[in-house]
């Protein structure tokens, strides 16, 4: 792990482009929430195993480029380091303001749906269990990750900015929902002996 905060692109957009040169099946944003509910749960991975994880998730034959690497690596340590901190910073790989809101659902969905089966790999139900909060969170994330938005549906007499007001509520939701769990279930796992992905050299 570096001792500092990687500087890397922590943009959508850099990863949906990679993951089109790559012919990568998923998004960024499911990719991402998979990764946070692995941390979630309190798995730790080195940088080989974590990118031989996304090359599986996302049905590659391998990764070549070193760049891509890097800022695959890199987003591994961003989500750690932001989760580990006390200052609220983490933030979901989501589009940005300016992508169609139908689009940025969509990828929140995704995320929802990504966090789910991440956490659901980690999750050891012999030596953790679920409190009824947490259930309560896992329920309301499953919802989300079935939430759709369509222009069609939208009454034009409601108020303009309404659906985007819903969807950042949402994704403040969700935000603090994945801070949360992560907190819930790794104030013992960051003591145990796991190796976290450093710089690729």
């Amino acid at each position: 792990m570096t001792d500092t905060t990687p500087q890397i692109n922590y943009i959508f957009d850099d990863f949906a482009d990679m993951f089109v040169e790559l012919g990568a099946f998923g998004t960024p944003s499911e990719l991402h929430g998979l990764l946070t509910g692995q941390l979630a749960a309190g798995i730790r991975a080195d940088a080989e195993a974590w990118l031989a994880m996304v090359v599986a998730h996302l049905d590659v034959q391998e990764l070549e480029d070193d760049d891509d690497k890097a800022e695959l690596v890199g987003l591994y340590d961003i989500a750690l380091e932001q989760l580990q901190q006390a200052d609220f910073g983490f933030q979901l790989l989501l589009p940005e303001d300016d992508t169609e809101l139908a689009a940025r659902t969509e990828s929140l969905g995704a995320w929802c749906s990504g966090f789910l089966g991440g956490f659901g790999l980690g999750f050891d139900r012999t030596k953790q269990k679920l409190s009824s909060e947490i259930t309560d969170t896992m329920e309301d994330l499953a919802n989300i990750a079935q939430v759709s938005f369509d222009a069609d549906d939208n009454d034009e007499d409601e108020a303009p900015d309404s659906a985007e007001t819903s969807y950042i509520e949402l994704v403040e939701y969700v935000r603090l929902a994945a801070m949360m769990v992560f907190a819930e279930f790794n104030l013992a796992a960051d003591e145990q002996l796991h190796t976290q992905p450093s710089q690729l050299h």
